[in-house]
């Protein structure tokens, strides 16, 4: 995995390299699947780029309430997308072994982002327990 360095904060969260990767694996899968399933392709794509574009955000916000929304947000789509994965599996429309490690790293984007949530909480209350 090539990962680029600048300055935005979402470069340093292993959540967002993951979500990347969902990403562009999803793209990959969606363009493969068989006429007939636009809005499912659709959907999939949609909530993949989603999970990384609202880990994105959350991680450039400043507040901790700010980013816990966004990562918030964020999980709810990494779980669409997983759903749509699933679709994608039972109905058999792609290979198993590729939508089955598509759905591991969506859950896998949904665990690291449940613990960037938590913390982004804990962050917000020890600074009002501070005032």
């Amino acid at each position: 995995m090539t990962r680029t360095t600048n300055g935005f904060a979402h470069q340093r969260l292993d959540a967002f390299h993951v979500a990347m990767e969902l990403t562009i694996g999803v793209e990959r899968l969606a363009s493969g699947l068989p006429r007939g399933h636009a809005d499912l392709k659709d959907q999939v794509r949609r909530a993949a780029s989603a999970t990384m574009r609202n880990i994105t955000e959350g991680a450039n916000r400043l507040g901790p309430r700010d980013k816990a929304a966004r990562f918030v947000i964020a999980r709810g789509e990494s779980g669409e997308c997983d759903a749509a994965l699933e679709m994608v599996e039972r109905l058999r429309l792609a290979p198993g072994a590729q939508v089955r490690a598509l759905r591991k790293l969506a859950d896998r984007v949904g665990a690291m982002l449940t613990g960037l949530i938590k913390s982004q909480q804990r962050t917000e209350t020890s600074g009002c327990l501070r005032r």
